[in-house]
């Protein structure tokens, strides 16, 4: 683990001193190049054929201090959730998919909502969902999560039925259709996972997004700037364990608020 506390995107007072001093040393510069670059790609072709891009020399170097300095940093990141077990995560950490256990964890927690018919439809809805989705197990089978309050939300690709096997679920039930949507949401409770990961190879979104992320969130800090991009999904494709797990909290708690 980082000596350092977790970089949490949405509180600049955990960046790093040497990255927060150089953003505000040349907040000028970056907001006047990346308005530049913005205006040139949205410029018609035949423009950009005869003017050369923006050179975007304060932006690189903020680009590669950031890289740099957050090589051995850890981030804080948000996983929403459903959970019938609040204790479970910290004693197991967040685990990715396993269709055989998961589905079972399902049809166990079930049985007090649904009758034993519709139960055994999950095994059909699964094989039907399968065939329709081959590449569903390599893209759900991940630990997802976001690095930013503002993109948890009660939908999308960053909320997950964790205790029965992730978003795999949603779409299962979504194939089963009838009963099993209803009864799941009225299972378990809205919950967010707070981690911390590394910032530098666990996730290729993080590798290749949080230099210009981390610019895009100083500038927007200051009040007067829109940012242009800087939302992205963190994919980790390994299991969390325990001692990362910062906090489980219920999705009304306002240190996961944006």
């Amino acid at each position: 683990m980082s000596e350092f506390n977790p970089v949490d995107l949405e509180r600049l007072g955990t960046w790093p001193p040497n990255v927060l001093d150089f953003l505000r040393a040349h907040a000028d510069a970056l907001r006047s190049e990346r308005t530049a670059e913005h205006t040139y790609n949205l410029a018609g072709s035949l423009h950009r054929l005869h003017n050369p891009a923006p050179v975007m020399r304060r932006w690189r170097e903020a680009e590669a201090l950031i890289a740099e300095t957050m090589m051995n940093r850890e981030l804080r990141a948000f996983h929403a959730t459903r959970l019938v077990d609040f204790n479970a995560i910290h004693q197991e950490g967040l685990l990715r998919l396993n269709i055989g256990r998961d589905l079972e964890r399902l049809k166990h927690t079930l049985a007090g909502h649904l009758p034993p018919e519709r139960i055994g439809d999950v095994d059909a809805a699964l094989a039907k969902m399968l065939a329709a989705d081959p590449h569903f197990l390599e893209r759900e089978g991940a630990i997802w999560a976001t690095p930013m309050r503002r993109f948890l939300h009660d939908g999308g690709c960053e909320v997950f039925f964790e205790s029965f096997g992730g978003e795999a679920v949603e779409r299962l039930a979504g194939y089963l259709g009838g009963e099993l949507p209803i009864a799941l949401k009225g299972i378990g409770e809205p919950a967010v996972v707070v981690i911390r990961y590394p910032a530098s190879g666990w996730c290729a979104f993080t590798d290749g997004r949080l230099p210009q992320s981390m610019i895009e969130l100083y500038l927007e800090a200051q009040g007067d700037w829109e940012a242009m991009d800087h939302g992205w999904d963190i994919m980790i494709e390994r299991d969390v364990p325990p001692e990362r797990i910062e906090a489980v909290v219920r999705a009304s708690d306002p240190a996961v608020q944006p």
